[in-house]
């Protein structure tokens, strides 16, 4: 799935390290749901031994998860951007966890549930970042807000089954069921 790049402060580089994996609370978003990363990264040719400040990391994810969309085929080339859900499920069909039935129902209603709440609150997440030098083309931010509204519906409503049962993952949902809101609430 789209929606799973990570940044940190310390290489300063977009990663795809597996040891994410194990600091994800709900298994519906780890970051081995998605190979394109990579290959998005390196699109980008970003340039190397340089730290990047906050507005280029967040750009450099913003361009990566436009490029995992594209590529997955979960949006058009062009916006305006919709989610095409059918090729969203064939894509889940190929990499979601078991039991499928339960992984791939509640993705597909989140990713419904994003898609609207960005529709209706979109506007209050886009950051005006300044221009890049080495970003040749500029990025659209819907694939990162629907990836930033997928991973917070999941850590309010992961379904039991891939729900990481930890004192860690407890507090996070606690986090971020009281202090972000319910973006099932917010639909409208």
């Amino acid at each position: 799935m789209p929606a799973t790049t990570t940044t940190t402060r310390n290489n300063q580089q977009p990663t795809t390290n597996n040891d994410e994996n194990d600091k994800q609370c709900c298994l519906l978003t780890r970051p081995s749901l998605d190979k394109g990363n990579a290959e998005c990264r390196k699109s980008l040719h970003l340039p190397t031994h340089r730290k990047f400040n906050f507005a280029e990391l967040y750009t450099i994810n913003m361009c990566i998860e436009e490029c995992n969309f594209i590529t997955s085929g979960y949006i058009e080339i062009d916006p305006p951007y919709r989610l095409d859900l059918a090729n969203i499920r064939i894509n889940l069909k190929s990499m979601a966890p078991h039991p499928q039935d339960e992984s791939i129902a509640f993705l597909l209603d989140a990713y419904r549930k994003c898609e609207v709440f960005r529709s209706s609150h979109g506007g209050r997440f886009t950051l005006h970042l300044p221009d890049i030098e080495f970003i040749k083309e500029p990025c659209n931010p819907f694939s990162l807000q629907i990836t930033i509204c997928l991973r917070i519906h999941a850590m309010q409503k992961c379904p039991g089954q891939f729900y990481v049962d930890s004192q860690e993952c407890g507090l996070a949902k606690e986090y971020f069921t009281q202090c972000v809101g319910d973006i099932e609430a917010n639909l409208v």
